[in-house]
């Protein structure tokens, strides 16, 4: 163990402070660095090494073991989750766990129309466009908050639809819905599921969603569990992208739209995807009926 750890830091520190420091004799260390190293080392220097890359990538500092194995499966590199798992807590590498405090950006205080829960917790899809879940959150800035709306695809677990705003309104939804419809064109009877906030349950909403023969849900009062996908998506974005409080509104935009459209659509592996990311699900379930077609 004492060889091991003057090998690893000889970069650092002179060998013979290093061996000095440790007690072990510098015929020792160079008799020990000598040897042949065998397959299973060589297996975990280069694992380990793997692991710390995509560590430092952008976004993937928050992975954990089960979803570092699928990146490294995927990046050609064969081992197991229990090996991934040993290499990391040797290493010392854990999983970004950062905290955010949360202010609520749900005003169910209104006397607007409620929906009925239509989904029940029961958050399954058979297919892309059937069901829609939506909520809102705050992104803070030096300037003040800005306020995030994002509309994901039940089943694929893509954001079909967001927008952000300095203002918390009904325009604010409005504009990541019809981004949404404009992109994925779902046909009539799409459920959109959201909380009772007075954005979602105004008029303004409510009205396109009947021009587009959407069906509207709503969560029960202050129940989170009730739009449990899209709590998820929001504690991944503030782990995996909003670390820092941004200059600007224009800046808090850009860090979105770098998060969704170039990290979270086309590369996060998802456990519930049977570790895929959101675009790669879509074109492996599209893929069968364009075959068919053809």
């Amino acid at each position: 163990m004492r060889l091991t750890f003057i090998d690893k830091h000889r970069d650092q520190w002179p060998i013979a402070v290093l061996c000095r420091t440790l007690e072990v004799t510098r015929a020792a260390y160079y008799q020990f660095v000598g040897r042949n190293v065998t397959t299973t080392e060589k297996k975990e220097t280069q694992i380990t090494q793997a692991i710390k890359r995509v560590q430092l990538e952008r976004h993937h500092d928050a992975y954990g073991s089960p979803r570092m194995h699928r990146e490294l499966l995927k990046r050609g590199f064969q081992c197991s989750r229990n090996t991934v798992a040993k290499y990391m807590r040797k290493a010392g590498i854990q999983a970004n766990r950062r905290t955010k405090f949360r202010i609520s950006t749900t005003d169910s205080n209104h006397n607007e129309p409620i929906a009925n829960n239509l989904l029940e917790q029961k958050f399954s899809a058979e297919t892309i466009d059937q069901v829609w879940l939506t909520d809102i959150t705050y992104i803070p800035t030096k300037e003040g908050f800005s306020y995030l709306c994002v509309f994901i695809d039940l089943h694929s677990r893509k954001v079909v639809g967001w927008k952000t705003s300095r203002n918390i309104d009904s325009e604010l939804v409005v504009s990541a819905l019809t981004q949404a419809l404009v992109l994925r064109s779902p046909a009539a009877g799409l459920i959109v599921h959201s909380d009772r906030g007075s954005q979602y349950a105004s008029e303004h909403f409510r009205s396109r969603l009947t021009a587009h023969g959407l069906i509207q849900s709503m969560s029960r009062r202050g129940n989170c569990y009730d739009n449990a996908p899209m709590e998820s998506f929001f504690k991944s974005y503030k782990t995996e992208e909003a670390q820092q409080i941004y200059d600007t509104h224009e800046q808090a935009t850009r860090g979105v739209s770098d998060y969704i459209e170039c990290f979270y659509n086309p590369l996060r592996l998802h456990s519930s995807l049977g570790y895929q990311s959101p675009i790669d699900f879509e074109q492996a379930v599209k893929k069968p009926l364009l075959v068919g077609e053809s």
